[in-house]
């Protein structure tokens, strides 16, 4: 009789979330999906039929664009030993691995005076005992397929639960790593002695270890900074978050003719930034050198914030004498961003993690192995699809795709158009797979976190996270959390049609300017007149409360003052949220919103063409 074999790769969320730069995130994600791609060939050539990963053969090859999840089920023929495949597919996931390690720890230049800093043999053994790889399998019996599926995977939930804790071949008391104080660092501490005692400077270990002055990495995180992805648009850099944040405008730069005296600002930014010592070969991001993005072309939008200038330049140990060196180009920077209509560009980028609902009820409902696959088949096609909504459709970076997760960066004005596509698109492709007899079939909830672009990588991923588990508690719906570096975070959550929905109304008002700015705050702060209170007080505040929002909103100029008050039309919207959703949260969905139209307003360009540009105001 067949047999049905389950495999399972990790650690999954902790090793893709041990992430400082968006380049730990991008190739880590991609690293795990290589993996699984590598077993679950190995399983498909060994004459099984593949249930998960739901893909062909093509699609499973080294360096394909496709994503899979760390989970692989089979169906092994009677005669085949389950136990012999999922050995193979264990020995072929270290040979994928060792592969990708050497050929990125041979990019390392370690040769540096006093050296060789890299302990190469540490770093190789700490990153062959990072994959977790365990197995379970159980045969069919008159019983039929569900039930030896359901044996096995059982079976694989007990032997995920039995740690094993061998000894490690690796270790030393020296610091562990910065990106997750898992492993020991694997760079010797005379390298960043060197850098205190002025051997070498900060620039030159970055450049070589890809490592900061005061960050310790292990044979994993130096993995992560040195692997390359197998055809990546990208070289030897993936995008920073100012890039992330700068899509907006980037956009922006699109619809404005790039010739003559825009071309001359951008010019004299590069030239000043060249003049000052930048390594602008460091800047560039993509691989190719025919891509252009506007002006920008190949170089990293983090270039389009005066905050990250200084950043770029060499240490000076005067201070005065640095911030000479910086000023040409920060005048430059201002003369180029006025010239497109920009004060300053919106720091914030959107972390969008999805996340499908009641999934493991439509698995389990699945009689026999047809069914089970044509289920695998249709969440394939959906990662398919959701790399081209990402980045196709809103112009985005897909991290992850596999199965019903998704894991992507997307542009802050387009993040929530971009989720409700992704959940639309969910719920057509499971339309068939509903999780009872005439019940509802899997939907899709979202999480969208919006950060700052200096605030940590790890910080900005939680958020995201959080704002996923908010949205699954509610089921078939999108959460947006942002964290302003003013104010305290804020969290809106709705289901499908009404949140988006009513998100959607609030950007246009904010970007026709028939809402006030001023309101949403004044509202925020009336809210919290009614914190603590309980009761016939509570009552009573909530009836003063609702008087006084009303008040507020009635009062307000929108237009900066052009207009006497809010239109008739708008209005009666904004009190009819008023009752229906409380002060609170309608301020929150009006502050939100306030920050997607800012990123809106920021990727449209001026309808009026570019007149001449004065080259004398970069002097």
């Amino acid at each position: 009789m067949p047999s049905v074999l389950a495999i399972a790769l990790g650690p999954i969320q902790d090793f893709i979330a041990s992430a400082r730069r968006c380049r730990d995130l991008w190739f880590g994600s991609w690293l795990l999906s290589e993996l699984a791609k590598a077993a679950a060939l190995e399983v498909d050539s060994g004459g099984a039929e593949l249930i998960f990963p739901g893909t062909d053969r093509d699609e499973l090859r080294a360096g394909s664009e496709t994503a899979v999840g760390n989970k692989i089920v089979a169906r092994v023929p009677d005669g085949t030993s389950p136990g012999d495949l999922a050995e193979r597919g264990r020995e072929a996931v270290g040979r994928r691995l060792a592969v990708i390690r050497d050929e990125a720890f041979d990019r390392i230049v370690d040769t540096l005076p006093d050296g060789p800093y890299f302990l190469r043999d540490m770093a190789r053994l700490q990153v062959e005992d990072l994959i977790e790889y365990v197995w379970s399998s159980a045969q069919e019996t008159a019983a039929g397929y569900r039930a030896a599926r359901d044996d096995a995977e059982r079976l694989l939930a007990a032997r995920k639960h039995t740690r094993l804790w061998p000894p490690v071949a690796w270790g030393a008391p020296v610091p562990k790593s910065s990106l997750d104080g898992a492993r020991e660092s694997v760079l010797r501490e005379e390298l960043f002695d060197g850098i205190h005692a002025g051997r070498f400077g900060a620039e030159e270990v970055r450049r070589r270890y890809q490592v900061g002055s005061a960050e310790r990495l292990c044979g994993v995180g130096l993995l992560k900074r040195h692997g390359r992805r197998d055809g990546s648009r990208f070289s030897h850099h993936f995008l920073s978050t100012g890039h992330l944040a700068a899509w907006p405008l980037l956009e922006r730069l699109e619809g404005i003719p790039s010739a003559g005296e825009l071309r001359a600002l951008w010019e004299r930014l590069i030239g000043a930034l060249r003049a000052g010592g930048v390594d602008l070969d460091d800047l560039l991001v993509y691989a190719d050198p025919d891509h252009s993005y506007s002006l920008v072309g190949r170089y990293d939008g983090g270039l389009l914030f005066e905050s990250r200038l200084p950043d770029l330049f060499p240490e000076i140990p005067d201070p005065a004498a640095r911030r000479a060196r910086v000023e040409p180009a920060r005048r430059a920077l201002a003369a180029f961003l006025s010239a497109v209509g920009v004060g300053h560009p919106v720091p914030y980028y959107a972390v969008l993690m999805a996340d499908g609902d009641l999934m493991g009820k439509a698995i389990d409902r699945q009689p026999g192995f047809a069914e089970h696959r044509a289920l695998s088949a249709a969440l394939a096609g959906f990662a398919r699809r959701a790399h081209q909504l990402v980045e196709g459709a809103h112009r985005g970076e897909l991290i992850y795709a596999g199965g019903d997760d998704v894991l992507a960066f997307v542009p802050l004005h387009r993040a929530v158009a971009c989720a409700r596509e992704l959940a639309g698109e969910f719920c057509s492709r499971l339309a068939a797979f509903p999780v009872a007899a005439g019940g509802a079939a899997p939907t899709l909830s979202v999480g969208v976190g919006v950060s700052h672009f200096l605030d940590p990588m790890s910080d900005a991923l939680a958020l995201a996270r959080k704002a996923e588990r908010q949205a699954k508690a509610t089921r078939n719906a999108l959460a947006v959390l942002v964290d302003k570096r003013s104010g305290p975070p804020l969290a809106v959550t709705g289901t499908w049609g009404r949140l988006d929905v009513h998100l959607d109304q609030l950007v246009a008002l904010h970007v026709g300017d028939r809402v006030p700015d001023g309101a949403a705050y004044e509202l925020q702060a009336l809210a919290r007149l009614l914190d603590g209170a309980a009761g016939d007080q509570r009552t009573t505040l909530q009836e003063l409360v609702r008087k006084e929002a009303e008040r507020i909103l009635r009062r307000k100029q929108p237009g900066h003052g052009a207009a006497s008050g809010l239109e008739a039309k708008v209005m009666p919207s904004l009190l009819k949220a008023l009752d229906e959703l409380g002060v609170e949260v309608l301020a929150e969905r009006l502050i939100v919103a306030r920050l997607l139209a800012a990123a809106l307003g920021e990727a449209t360009p001026p309808a009026a063409a570019f007149g001449a540009v004065a080259l004398g105001a970069a002097e």
